[in-house]
Formats: C-alpha cells, structure tokens, sequence
C-alpha cells in the first residue's frame, strides 16, 4: 500500500486533508488462479479519519457505480470487537 497525502483545497478553510492510496490486492475467482490487482483511481481522495472497513466501501461504492465487480471482504459487526474482519493488511 503506497499513500500520498493530499493538501486541504482552498475552496473553503473547513476542507480536510485527504490521502490517495495504491493497494496492491489479492484477487481470485473460484476455479481460477489468483493474482495481485492494483487499485490507485478507486482509492483517491480518501480520509484519513476512516478505517480500512470504510474505505473498502468507498472504493466498493466506487467500483459499482462505474460498473465493475466489487472487492470481496468478510465483516460482521464492522466495530472491530467480534474479530471476523478478515483483512491481513501489510
């Protein structure tokens, strides 16, 4: 993962710093061989106030409205208590 931070815009004085990050993720289809994918458009301007957990949906949000496949991550109760979150983030 690579992240570049982004300076706050100057259209208004309450704008927040945001961040563009390159994932490199892990992407197989049952049956198929896997391989890493690279992700950089899908991961701009992104805060740095969300967890990993909201910044897949971001990208997810992304991904669909462009009308391409979803990442895939399991999540139960998104609070980081119950430990389903299956991420290992490097």
């Amino acid at each position: 993962m690579t992240v570049t931070e982004n300076a706050p815009s100057e259209a208004g004085a309450a704008a927040q710093p945001t961040m563009d990050i390159t994932l490199h993720v892990w992407r197989q289809a049952p049956g198929q061989e896997g391989k890493m994918v690279t992700y950089v458009d899908e991961a701009k301007d992104i805060s740095p106030e969300m967890s990993f957990l909201e910044m897949f949906d971001v990208i997810n949000d992304r991904r669909v409205a462009d009308g391409r496949e979803p990442i895939a991550f399991d999540h139960d109760c998104r609070e980081g208590i119950c430990g389903s979150c299956s991420m290992m983030i490097n």
